[in-house]
């Protein structure tokens, strides 16, 4: 066999094995993203198993009770005299994703557990809130007004647990001047408001049934950008 012959042969030879081997240049895929990167920043967490300096503190009055027991901040709230009994975060938020655990664990079921957002003082706020009893309600404060967000004061929603000691996992979202509220993965409402823009948070509690009190747990409380 000639010289130019065998040459040939043996250069079909290795292009052969490197495209059964893969080893040819090819293009490559395009990066994927880092999944990490894609997580939002978390602005704050507390798993709420203890006092911490970035909380008002503690208390016991007429209205009701704040403290922490059993890794759990517990919020109590008598009625009368029926106000909110509420634990403040003393840092400012605007836009955020708020996730955190809440419980009733004594006394009546037809109650307000939520939490307050974009607060200027204890009159301006966002009020969002579940009820053991399977209601919800979106309301807006600016001192002596009071207004519902959602067309009633409360409405119902088969998705919130119901009864003592069971636990619902509440999410709010404040993006501009949209507010949102879910109850275990699934959305209650969307509102829209343009009074409040920023403010502290607040857990809070309070007992809508007369001459009697509602004890409500809160656990996990975790902040995130939008």
């Amino acid at each position: 066999m000639k010289k130019w012959q065998i040459t040939g042969f043996l250069a079909i030879l290795i292009i052969g094995f490197l495209l059964i081997c893969g080893c040819t240049a090819t293009s490559q895929p395009a990066p994927v993203a880092d999944p990490i990167s894609a997580q939002k920043t978390v602005l704050f967490s507390d798993d709420l198993s203890q006092w911490r300096s970035e909380w008002s503190e503690v208390y016991e009055n007429a209205n009701g009770k704040v403290f922490y027991s059993a890794d759990s901040l517990h919020i109590l709230s008598n009625k009368p005299p029926g106000k909110t009994v509420y634990h403040e975060l003393h840092k400012n938020f605007d836009n955020f994703i708020l996730d955190v655990d809440t419980k009733s664990v004594s006394g009546a079921v037809k109650n307000f557990q939520g939490v307050e957002i974009r607060g200027e003082d204890e009159d301006h706020y966002y009020d969002l809130s579940i009820s053991a009893d399977g209601f919800y309600s979106i309301h807006r404060f600016l001192g002596d007004d009071g207004q519902t967000l959602i067309g009633s004061d409360r409405a119902y929603s088969s998705y919130i647990n119901t009864g003592i000691g069971v636990t619902n996992h509440i999410h709010v979202e404040a993006n501009d001047n949209r507010l949102s509220l879910s109850v275990n993965g699934h959305k209650l409402s969307t509102v829209t408001d343009n009074a409040l823009k920023e403010g502290t948070i607040s857990l809070s509690a309070s007992c809508a049934e007369s001459n009697i009190f509602s004890e409500v747990v809160f656990n996990n409380l975790v902040i995130t950008t939008i």
